[in-house]
């Protein structure tokens, strides 16, 4: 019997978040969402490295990262 393998992480880790749109980054960033779910949902025989289901959780943050710069550049909201 042959263990089915649990499938790579979609665009992981090819990504360069400061040359992707926004819209790149949404797509992005809900795919590697459903890919991290999916890999923590499936029995342990078939689910991926834990170390690996971290990478993709950190590029995650990363993503997040840009996205709220990105927005943070929009409207200016300080105390003063």
């Amino acid at each position: 019997m042959s263990k089915k393998e649990f499938p790579p992480p979609p665009h992981y880790p090819l990504i360069n978040t400061q040359m992707m749109t926004a819209r790149e980054l949404r797509e992005t960033l809900d795919d590697l969402w459903d890919w991290v779910h999916d890999a923590e949902m499936v029995h342990e025989d078939v689910a991926p490295p834990d170390n690996l289901i971290q990478d993709v959780r950190h590029q995650m943050a990363t993503i997040i990262e840009e996205r709220v710069e990105r927005h943070s550049d929009e409207t200016s909201r300080g105390t003063e």
